[in-house]
């Protein structure tokens, strides 16, 4: 048991001791951000009962907050029907 700690402490130091460089750091940025924001506008357009009763720049920022939250979103319509 003591083996198995010490050796997830030792792959978890490893993993955090990695260096990355700026460009590195903005390219896995965008890898995984461009398919969350995809998915995050397809959710959107398809739940937009919300939006019917909003009215000027409250409708854009209530958008904009549902692409960023979707996945709490997702979570909450599961769990209110």
């Amino acid at each position: 048991m003591r083996k198995d700690v010490r050796d997830v402490l030792k792959r978890l130091d490893r993993l955090l001791a990695y260096e990355m460089k700026v460009s590195e750091f903005l390219g896995t940025l965008l890898i995984l951000g461009i398919p969350y924001g995809l998915v995050g506008v397809v959710w959107s357009l398809t739940h937009t009962a919300h939006l019917k009763q909003l009215h000027g720049i409250d409708v854009v920022v209530s958008f904009l907050g549902s692409i960023v939250c979707w996945p709490v979103l997702t979570f909450a319509n599961v769990c209110m029907t």
